[in-house]
């Protein structure tokens, strides 16, 4: 496993959530705009509720989903980069 060397993530509070079931709506209020989580990507914004290194989502959600640890830390960093991009995710990887 490459180490994250330390790097943490974590969500940016002003979003309301709603569970849907095992999904999960992300509401941002001042643009009355949501987003839809499948069931993976709600599991890891939960998990961002506190900061959270790459390394840890994927030792969390290996033990959680059947996945494979490569696998696993290629379609997180991706939705990382994704939630960054949005403005969903905060940390200094996310340029802010």
């Amino acid at each position: 496993m490459i180490s994250d060397q330390g790097r943490r993530y974590v969500r940016d509070a002003g979003y309301v959530t709603a569970n849907l079931g095992e999904e999960l709506a992300v509401l941002d209020m001042a643009s009355g705009s949501y987003l839809g989580f499948n069931s993976t990507a709600a599991e890891v914004w939960r998990l961002l509720e506190t900061p959270q290194t790459l390394d840890a989502l994927c030792v969390a959600m290996v033990s959680q989903f059947e996945v494979q640890q490569d696998r696993c830390r290629a379609e997180i960093s991706t939705l990382l980069d994704r939630l960054c991009a949005a403005g969903l995710v905060l940390g200094m990887e996310c340029g802010n």
